[in-house]
């Protein structure tokens, strides 16, 4: 008779982070809660693949925002391991690095967001990816059909590796926020308090 082994599970959000605001927060902890995750990874890009030339604060500085976003909770880490390889920061050397890390007892859960979901098909080696990893597609309500297409493009291997999550719908872009600080309006309750200040202090995006 086979033992149910409860396997560990990771959850891995990365992006530009340009700046990590709290709805990049408020959708890793809700994650975090629902699929029932050891921690989760945030890893911010040297450079995107689909934000070649579009960076507006260097990477270390996206790197420092991050860690002070993330330092009153426990579950939450940050990597520099994009940073450090520099270079365009492709998914699937990312994943397969964790992957090699943790070994077979973890599962990998990667965090996209709605609009990425209908990009997935353009990514670099997109079912290696899957093969090593489930991607969790964070939608609002009304993306479901959309999300839908794209498990059903991908065949067997979508339906096992993509699950989507209706997550807390939060109005707030790095590009929206970085517009304030430009125009001198105030990001207050869009970033955590000590991002808000090293932006200042730092005197980004001005």
């Amino acid at each position: 008779m086979e033992i149910a082994v409860n396997r560990k599970k990771i959850g891995i959000i990365g992006g530009s982070f340009d700046p990590i605001h709290n709805g990049h927060l408020e959708t890793a902890e809700f994650v975090y809660q629902q699929l029932g995750l050891e921690k989760m990874i945030f890893i911010p890009a040297y450079i995107a693949p689909h934000k070649i030339g579009m960076e507006y604060a260097p990477a270390e500085h996206r790197y420092q925002m991050t860690l002070l976003a993330i330092q009153e909770n426990p579950h939450f880490c940050v990597s520099d391991m994009e940073l450090k390889r520099k270079g365009v920061s492709y998914t699937y050397d990312t994943v397969k690095a964790l992957h090699e890390y943790y070994g077979d007892e973890y599962d990998l859960y990667f965090i996209i967001g709605a609009d990425s979901v209908a990009e997935l098909d353009t990514w670099t080696k997109v079912r290696e990816i899957m093969g090593l990893c489930t991607f969790v597609a964070a939608t609002r309500p009304g993306f479901a059909p959309e999300v839908q297409k794209v498990i059903e493009h991908f065949g067997e291997l979508g339906r096992t590796k993509i699950k989507w999550l209706n997550t807390p719908e939060m109005d707030i872009s790095s590009t929206d926020i970085r517009q304030r600080v430009q125009d001198n309006c105030s990001i207050n309750g869009l970033v955590p308090a000590a991002v808000e200040e090293y932006i200042h202090q730092k005197g980004l995006y001005r």
